[in-house]
């Protein structure tokens, strides 16, 4: 069992999907992943904005099934806090079970990952 860290720095389809993709292929084996949701990603995880993007997106697995299997693998989902005044949001426009973290708290915990991934 290892970990794997997977930062998100976009919020279009070929950013959420590659790292949701890869992320729920690392917990269902056993590993502890880390996302980090740097600021230009975080329109992608306000509130319906994963399923809207889903159901933009033709041919691909639903990303609302695999964002769920996530957290019931207990996925971490740290948020950069730089991202919420340069989109005008706040943290009760997340999707549930994001934590808000500077990037201190990210290289932290992402300290001693097997493999890191960046989309």
């Amino acid at each position: 069992m290892g970990k794997v860290s997977i930062t998100i720095n976009g919020s279009d389809a070929k950013n959420i999907y590659p790292a949701v993709t890869i992320g729920v292929s690392a917990a269902a084996s056993g590993d502890e992943v880390i996302f980090f949701i740097l600021p230009s990603a975080l329109p992608a995880f306000v509130k319906g904005q994963i399923k809207k993007l889903s159901e933009e997106t033709k041919n691909l697995p639903d990303l609302m099934e695999m964002m769920d299997g996530l957290v019931m693998l207990e996925a971490q989902f740290l948020v950069c806090e730089l991202g919420f005044e340069v989109h005008g949001l706040k943290e009760e426009d997340l999707m549930e079970g994001m934590e808000v973290v500077g990037a201190t708290t990210f290289v932290v915990r992402a300290g001693g990952s097997d493999l890191t991934f960046s989309f």
